[in-house]
């Protein structure tokens, strides 16, 4: 009988260290799990505190629900503030539409000084819409416009001021490595000086503040035009930069030095998903479109001084819009645009012509700066 008691204790102690590891391993695990929640939670309310949450745009612009897997559309734009004045102007758009059925992602750049028409207000150019609106949620005066005008749902917005921009290069500790396309010559508006900050072409170290005055520079002799094409090279090098020596959390990290100066309609989860997209694509399948316009400056009745805007050329962009934008949608020809196609009342003082339009993929961009 002892000895069958002594077998039982045995067992019992075997069960009983099963139970206590058991335990152990599942106080571990509730550990790991608590830790996790604690620090995505920290990381959801630290992340969501630096972002300024704009206003969700209106669900009628979106695109459509059956699409809403495949294809996400955001409008990304750079806000001026000028001391001059006391409204904003877009100084930067861009509509990006991010095909991720199909892993492409078609940047359409259009400039500032593109002529919509009289009604909304702000001179007539699509860069005064943003604050000439009707709508408090000063976004959606453009989200509008591009929609009802081109026809292009649009899901999220990010807009960002000029101090975000520098603090994003700034981010890059070595600099960012730049091809600047051309020679950049800086005019002060009000004394007319001329300054050369890059004497030729090529591929330089730039700052913040250096790549700043690059991108936004005007005075070429093709302006508005010619600073998208340098505007082009310049995403190229950031690009090249984020998916060569970063992965998406590295990317979070930058972002959140420069939050303060962004707004988005977007969580930052969403933010890192489509990072995480931006990252799987190839350069072959990044594409960035610089649309034709018809330049002119124009003396509108009761001005002294002739503006200068760009026309539409509504074939073209039709067809580009089609091909590149509209992914898996419906194409809209030219008719069914609703974009002036002749310069404002007044006297033309110069017609520029039509400028060349370019569809070039970031492969093609860094290529070319190797020749």
């Amino acid at each position: 009988m002892a000895k069958n008691h002594s077998r039982v204790t045995e067992s019992e102690k075997k069960r009983k260290n099963k139970r206590v590891k058991r335990n152990r391993f599942m106080a571990k695990v509730f550990i790991v799990l608590f830790v996790i929640g604690a620090v995505a939670f920290i990381g959801d309310r630290f992340l969501s505190g630096m972002l300024n949450t704009g206003e969700k745009i209106d669900s009628d612009v979106k695109t459509a629900k059956e699409l809403k897997d495949d294809v996400v559309n955001i409008l990304v734009c750079g806000i001026d503030w000028d001391e001059s004045r006391s409204s904003a102007n877009t100084d930067v758009i861009i509509y990006v539409s991010c095909d991720v059925k199909n892993k492409k992602v078609s940047a359409f750049q259009i400039p500032r000084d593109t002529y919509i028409g009289e009604e909304l207000g702000g001179g007539g150019k699509i860069n005064s819409v943003y604050s000439h609106g009707k709508k408090e949620n000063q976004i959606m005066n453009l989200v509008d416009v591009i929609n009802n005008k081109l026809g292009l749902p649009i899901d999220h917005y990010v807009t960002l001021d000029m101090e975000a921009f520098i603090s994003m290069v700034d981010a890059i500790d070595d600099g960012l490595d730049m091809y600047v396309p051309y020679p950049v010559t800086l005019k002060d508006k009000n004394t007319g000086k001329e300054e050369t900050i890059i004497k030729e072409a090529g591929w330089y170290k730039v700052n913040g503040y250096l790549a700043e005055k690059i991108v936004r520079n005007r005075n070429y002799p093709n302006s508005d035009v010619q600073r998208l094409e340098v505007q082009s090279y310049f995403y190229a090098s950031l690009i090249k930069y984020f998916t060569e020596n970063l992965n998406v959390s590295d990317f979070i990290k930058i972002m959140s030095r420069f939050t303060q100066y962004l707004t988005t309609d977007m969580h930052w989860t969403r933010i890192a998903s489509l990072a995480q997209f931006a990252f799987s694509v190839e350069y072959e399948n990044m594409v960035i479109i610089k649309p034709s316009l018809h330049g002119y400056d124009v003396l509108k009745p009761g001005t002294k001084n002739p503006v200068n805007v760009l026309v539409c050329e509504e074939e073209q962009w039709a067809e580009y819009l089609n091909e590149y934008c509209r992914p898996h949608q419906k194409p809209k020809s030219a008719e069914e645009l609703s974009m002036p196609t002749n310069p404002p009342a007044g006297e033309v003082t110069r017609d520029h012509g039509v400028t060349n339009s370019s569809v070039m993929t970031i492969a093609d961009i860094l290529n070319k700066t190797k020749q």
